[in-house]
Order: C-alpha cells, then sequence, then structure tokens
C-alpha cells in the first residue's frame, strides 16, 4: 500500500465527486467512491470522528426495498441521492480544512496524520498521443500493483474513437497521462483542456531533448530517457 498525505487523497475524491451527480447509489462507480471516501476518513481522522460519522450517516437513498419500487419512489431517492451528495461535499471541505489546521496552528500538538496507508481501486486515462505500446507497457507496469486500471484498455485510444467517449472516460478516471511531443499534439491539447475542467489530476510526460511547451510549467510533468524511467518515476509520482 502507498504512503499518500490525507488531504490529496480528500481533493482526490472531491474531484471525481463531480463525476457521480447523474448516478444513482447501486451504481457501481458510485459505490466504490463511497466505500473509498469512508475509508480514507476513518484513516485520516477515526472512525468516531466527526467527519466519519456524517459521513457514514449519508444513506443517499429513501427506500432501497425493490418491492416498493415506482416512479414516486424514484423521484424521491433522487433526490435524497443528490441532497445526501451535496451534504457529503461539504463533509470533505471541512474534512479537509480541519487538516490543513492542525498543521499550521497545533504544529507540536498535531492529532492527525500526515501520511495514511491506503490502496485505491480506480482508472487511469492514456491520452491519444502515446502510441507506442512499449510506452504503455511502461506506464501499466508502473500501476500495476497499485489497484489502479487503464480506462482505455491494453491498447489505448483507438484512432477514430468518438469524442464523447473520451470524454466520459476522462471522467470515470482518477487522472490523466498526456504526452505532448506527440504527432496528435492537437488531440492531446483537447483531452488534456477537458480534463483539466473538470479539475482532473493530470500528468504530462515527454522524452529527454524534446520541448516542453513553457506554458505548461507549472503542472506535474516527467522527463525521461528510457522506459525504466518512466515507470519508476511514475510510481514515485504515486507515493
Amino acid at each position: 500500500m502507498a504512503e499518500r498525505d490525507p488531504i490529496d487523497l480528500i481533493k482526490d475524491q472531491l474531484n471525481r465527486w463531480e463525476g457521480l451527480a447523474g448516478l444513482h447509489p447501486g451504481n457501481e462507480r458510485f459505490k466504490q467512491w463511497q466505500t473509498e471516501t469512508q475509508m480514507i476518513l476513518e484513516k485520516a481522522f477515526s472512525p468516531k470522528s466527526t467527519h466519519c460519522q456524517n459521513f457514514m450517516a449519508l444513506r443517499f437513498r429513501e427506500v432501497s426495498v425493490k418491492a416498493f419500487d415506482s416512479p414516486e419512489i424514484d423521484k424521491m431517492n433522487s433526490a435524497r441521492y443528490k441532497r445526501d451528495l451535496d451534504h457529503s461535499k461539504n463533509i470533505l471541505l471541512s474534512a479537509i480544512k480541519e487538516l490543513t489546521l492542525d498543521r499550521t496552528l497545533f504544529k507540536k500538538i498535531q492529532t492527525t496524520p500526515k501520511t495514511v496507508q491506503i490502496s485505491l481501486k480506480g482508472e487511469y486515462f492514456i491520452s491519444s498521443g502515446i502510441t507506442d505500446p512499449e510506452v504503455r507497457r511502461a506506464i501499466d507496469l508502473a500501476f500495476e500493483e497499485s489497484g489502479l486500471t487503464s480506462v482505455c484498455g491494453g491498447d489505448g485510444p483507438r484512432e477514430g474513437e468518438p469524442l464523447d467517449h473520451r470524454i466520459d472516460q476522462i471522467r470515470r478516471a482518477r487522472f490523466g497521462i498526456y504526452d505532448l511531443s506527440s504527432p496528435k499534439k492537437e488531440e492531446v491539447l483537447l483531452e488534456l483542456g477537458i480534463a483539466l475542467g473538470m479539475g482532473k489530476e493530470i500528468m504530462i510526460l515527454y522524452p529527454k531533448g524534446s520541448r516542453f511547451p513553457e506554458m505548461m510549467g507549472k503542472f506535474p510533468k516527467i522527463e525521461y530517457e528510457n522506459l525504466t524511467e518512466l515507470t519508476d518515476q511514475l510510481k514515485k509520482k504515486m507515493g
């Protein structure tokens, strides 16, 4: 399991929160998010903490017995899901605030951990600009024991794949990996803009010796000389 800063983990859950609005409590993506969020809060604070207890109290539905299904029940469940989803965002924002205050105001008696051991499942997006199968393999090797898998599958995005399909993949993924040295630079920039607009975490790859755009300087980047170095640096980025 990787050591991660709980503030970063909660921010990651908040980024994923925006993609949950059109789902429902039985959706696998929502259930995974709910389980992981509770686990993070328990590790960052404790199962009996206010943040954790408030999150666990959220039901996300009014009625769960299928025998009572009806349009009216569906409408009630939908309203409850939206309401509790909004409450969950406030809980996570409050948790980040407490963790930040704990580090800045109470340095000598800090009560929350700086890092937690956690293994999260999910998917990552590989941009259409990464077409070399060896590079994709080096990326997959970096995450093969992390519980993360490529949302694009082993072959990456396919040529001619509809844009709305890629947008859905970017939305589902925890983060995306992009290469601006690719001949398909225009497509990559479009995907990158979509990811940034969704608040997704990004990693930009570029081989040593290639030109890195100055305007992208503030974003996380990985410069690599060979594929082994690429795999190692991605592992370090993941903690």
